[in-house]
């Protein structure tokens, strides 16, 4: 089994794993590079920005 880490998941794989769990997922509505994913029962919206992994890096390599 390979190892992966979460600053090894792109963008489109976040959107696939989204859409699995029955969120929907809006790819003409974000800001700029990023995502927007909405609850489909109460309406709580998330985004998803392009190159998160660059974050994930900044905060695991802070702590």
């Amino acid at each position: 089994m390979p190892s992966e880490s979460l600053s090894d998941i792109k963008q489109r794989n976040w959107i696939i794993a989204c859409g699995k769990l029955g969120l929907r997922v809006e790819t003409n509505h974000g800001k700029g590079s990023h995502v927007l994913v909405k609850h489909p029962q109460n309406g709580n919206k998330y985004t998803i920005q392009r190159d998160l992994h660059r974050i994930i890096n900044i905060k695991f390599s802070i702590n």
